[in-house]
């Protein structure tokens, strides 16, 4: 349960924190806005904007991170809280074929990067833990 809930996580972080930093990434959807897309939505968000992170550059990709975090950062613990308790009860939602998709959808992101991205993926997250409360952190792997 806590691998599909890291990758919904992960998931998440790239459909709420959408920050490009050229024109092949777009700018950033209002994290209380995103949180209220549909799963359609959702989905077609995630598969957007993954396409385009896909033909960004390492920098580009790196920069539209660190304008994440930036995100992440302007919310006040409530928000981020308030947030992620949304998105677990949408998570609870979703029927067992939309987890695969949303799941799926990740993978192949992920999996779409090369090697040294994929590592300095896995930190970037370690490195998001940092801004997350102790309620939020046990969730995470």
């Amino acid at each position: 349960m806590k691998h599909i809930l890291h990758r919904f996580w992960v998931l998440c972080i790239f459909l709420l924190l959408n920050v490009g930093a050229h024109a092949a990434v777009p700018d950033p959807v209002d994290p209380k806005e995103s949180v209220n897309f549909t799963f359609e939505q959702r989905m077609a968000h995630a598969k957007q904007i993954h396409a385009q992170l896909k033909e960004a550059t390492p920098g580009e990709r790196l920069a539209y991170f660190e304008k994440s975090l930036e995100t992440i950062k302007k919310l006040t613990p409530e928000e981020r809280l308030a947030l992620s308790e949304k998105f677990k009860v949408q998570w609870k939602k979703l029927t067992d074929e939309q987890k695969k998709q949303v799941k799926k959808e990740a993978r192949n992101y992920i999996t779409s990067l090369p090697d040294a991205e994929r590592k300095e993926l896995k930190k970037r997250r370690e490195k998001m833990l940092e801004f997350m409360s102790p309620e939020e952190r046990k969730h995470w792997p």
